[in-house]
């Protein structure tokens, strides 16, 4: 899952800041005194909130409170049944039935039925909705070629006939077979199709809501008649989503009555706001800890946990140098995550040396690549360089959105100038400009502090497959593709056996680490100030946007 960096909601000062937050002092009190609504900052406003088109974590921590897939994620990271009470496979893992609940409701009470969710499927796969997460499904039969249908063979847009198009719809293997039964029919083994099943891909958007304006159906409050928890009241662009509990869930009401997203960039401003009591829960940045950490109510209120990410120092490796695996090896070498984390980071983040992070099922250890000035220096002497002096000129790219982000940046500089005696050029660039250069290996960043992932669903396919494939987006944006790699995935993605399975992700991910596509540096851990009148959740490693949104939302509460 994608960290956006697209829309920044820009305050000017700290006192306008607090105005957009708190217009009167009569409004902050009356928001103290209403302890039944959870004020939840967010930092960066969504660019769509549809569930087959999203993929950032900030659109994500939105349809997490107004839909529900067939399955949900538990506070322990298990799977667990949600809209669908039961699923069973076939013996070889190529056919998911999945049954409803009786009597699903939408949040307007309407009748929720298996064909809602046959719907999601189809307008997930669909070449008009063309959502960034499509390939998920891909192993769903007819997907891949329905989504297809708008390239040609040498991936060029191309027209279809209306004919193509509903022979190609009509072949998808997804059959509502009566109203709580839902059949998926897979080209392979897939057996975490369960836990796929979980994510906002599945989340079933009625129909005629996404018909009165296709592109921009979500912006409207009204629209968003779903079947999740909540449901969403308003809409103030820029600035906030209000929502209130939804009578119609099936698992009854939640115990908050409401929550609101309100959109602060600034992470002073916020901190203010959480102080003046308007305010339950701020995301804490790197050069806040100490200050947090040195007060005794904001460190009392502090809550620090895992997240399920690891970040890296993304290289492009269809250009020089990093198309060199040596050079890769004596970046590797030249990173002290160490201090990166405990000094740069203020200690909100635990050195990485592979790819899947610690707590989840294909995680392996190893000290390959840790920091090693000497061995730096000799693989940078190993390459086809021969060393620093006839390396091409370097490029390092960073989001310069991002509060603290400048200091780190010269940080890993000094690291790679002191290291290795290579310059690099620091081209600090907005996030909007570098999201477009991302989107392929022709444009790709040389060298970008920081690329990274994280989790969408706890599963290693969602590490592996869906991010270092030869054919994954993110791997091709890259230039990284290796057959071996392919090859293991492709048995660990299909193998029924749990057990079996996780080998070939573990042998997969050595390769990973053998490769050093680009240097891995570090796992994140989220830290937010929680107001201590909220409880009843317990943090995930998946929550990045904030403590309880995913397997806590029914218990999670705040008291008066």
């Amino acid at each position: 899952m994608l960290r956006t960096s697209r829309l920044w909601v820009r305050v000017a000062s700290l006192i306008v800041g607090l105005a957009l937050i708190v217009p009167t002092l009569a409004t902050s009190t009356a928001a103290q005194d209403d302890g039944s609504v959870l004020r939840v900052q967010q930092i960066t406003y969504p660019d769509v909130v549809d569930p087959q088109k999203s993929s950032f974590t900030s659109e994500i921590t939105i349809l997490a409170l107004l839909y529900e897939g067939l399955t949900r994620l538990d506070d322990q990271q298990q799977t667990v049944p949600a809209a669908a009470e039961s699923w069973e496979y076939n013996d070889d893992a190529t056919q998911i039935t999945f049954k409803l609940r009786p009597d699903l409701k939408y949040s307007d009470g309407s009748p929720l039925t298996a064909e809602n969710f046959r719907y999601a499927i189809e307008r997930t796969c669909d070449p008009v909705t063309a959502g960034e997460y499509q390939s998920i499904l891909f192993d769903i039969v007819g997907c891949a070629e329905f989504a297809g249908l708008a390239l040609d063979e040498n991936g060029e847009a191309r027209d279809y006939t209306p004919e193509e198009y509903e022979a190609a719809r009509a072949a998808l293997g997804a059959t509502a077979v009566d109203d709580l039964t839902l059949q998926i029919d897979m080209v392979r083994p897939v057996p975490y199709m369960h836990t796929l099943a979980y994510t906002w891909v599945f989340f079933p958007v009625k129909a005629e809501m996404v018909a009165r304006d296709p592109d921009n159906w979500w912006k409207s409050a009204e629209n968003h008649v779903g079947n999740g928890p909540f449901k969403v009241t308003a809409i103030a662009e820029d600035q906030q989503w209000t929502f209130e509990a939804n009578d119609n869930y099936w698992q009854g009401r939640p115990k908050l009555d409401g929550i609101e997203y309100v959109y602060v960039d600034d992470s002073s401003v916020a901190l203010e706001a959480y102080r003046a009591g308007d305010l339950d829960i701020v995301s804490i940045q790197p050069p806040q800890v100490p200050e947090v950490e040195a007060d005794p109510d904001l460190s009392a209120a502090l809550v620090s946990y895992p997240s399920a990410s690891t970040f890296n120092l993304a290289m492009n490796l269809a250009q020089e140098p990093f198309n060199d695996p040596k050079v890769r090896e004596a970046f590797a070498y030249a990173m002290d995550r160490e201090t990166l984390c405990a000094d740069l980071r203020a200690g909100d983040c635990t050195p990485a040396l592979s790819w899947v992070p610690p707590g989840v099922a294909g995680h392996i250890e190893t000290d390959a690549f840790a920091f090693d000035p000497e061995a730096a220096r000799q693989a940078l002497a190993e390459s086809t360089y021969g060393g620093p002096e006839n390396l091409p000129e370097i490029k390092l790219y960073y989001n310069s959105d991002t509060s603290g982000r400048g200091e780190q940046v010269e940080w890993v500089a000094g690291q790679i100038r002191d290291i290795l005696g290579v310059e690099v050029t620091i081209e600090p660039t907005d996030g909007t400009t570098l999201t477009a250069l991302r989107k392929d290996s022709t444009s790709h960043p040389q060298l970008l502090f920081v690329g990274g992932w994280i989790q969408d669903y706890p599963d290693p396919q969602n590490w592996l497959s869906v991010y270092w494939t030869c054919n994954a987006t993110f791997a091709e944006r890259v230039g990284y593709c290796n057959e071996e790699f392919d090859k293991l995935i492709e048995q660990g993605d299909t193998t029924v056996d749990p057990a079996e399975r996780l080998k070939f992700y573990e042998q997969a991910g050595e390769i990973l680490v053998q490769d050093q596509p680009g240097p891995f540096l570090y796992n994140l851990t989220q830290k937010f100030v929680v107001n201590p009148a909220v409880t009843g959740y317990t943090p995930t490693a998946s929550e990045v946007e904030w403590p309880g949104y995913l397997g806590s939302i029914m218990t999670i509460e705040k008291s008066s």
